[in-house]
């Protein structure tokens, strides 16, 4: 017997969907999950996961901004950390979206984020690749589909 359940859920909303499975406590106390959506990237899911907990998770995930969201997602591609771990780690780290190359990285520290005063008359001779690449072999982060990723 198969039911499908969209989490978060309230409690009664779990509990009519064990009843409508036959989980009744006493002769059946077992259930599995043989199938399931998410548009979390990157989410890892088994099949005995608990339930409640699960519940809960996803109650954490829907409560966050969106943006929160692209961090926990990049934090568990770049980290390999499940999502309760990501959520609570999501404060420890920096997203950029927009920075996907070395080259992108190096020009953002370079011209963007306010670290650097370049007069414009040197700009073009400076290669962002390569200033970008000695970035990415010191920081504490990575490149993500996010966008790049950085512990703070």
């Amino acid at each position: 017997v198969g039911e499908w359940l969209e989490l978060p859920a309230t409690e009664e909303e779990l509990q009519a969907a064990l009843q409508r499975i036959g989980i009744d406590g006493v002769e059946y106390e077992e259930y599995f999950f043989s199938d399931w959506e998410t548009d979390i990237e990157g989410l890892r899911l088994g099949e005995y996961m608990n339930l409640e907990k699960l519940n809960e998770l996803a109650a954490k995930y829907e409560d966050l901004e969106d943006w929160e969201k692209e961090v926990v997602q990049a934090i568990m591609e770049l980290e390999g950390y499940d999502l309760d771990e990501a959520i609570e780690a999501r404060d420890q780290y920096w997203l950029c979206p927009d920075i996907h190359t070395p080259e992108d990285l190096g020009h953002y520290i370079l011209f963007e984020s306010g670290d650097y005063d370049i007069p414009d008359y040197i700009a073009p001779y400076i290669d962002c690749e390569k200033f970008g690449r000695d970035i990415v072999l010191t920081a504490d982060g990575g490149f993500t589909s996010k966008g790049w990723l950085e512990r703070v």
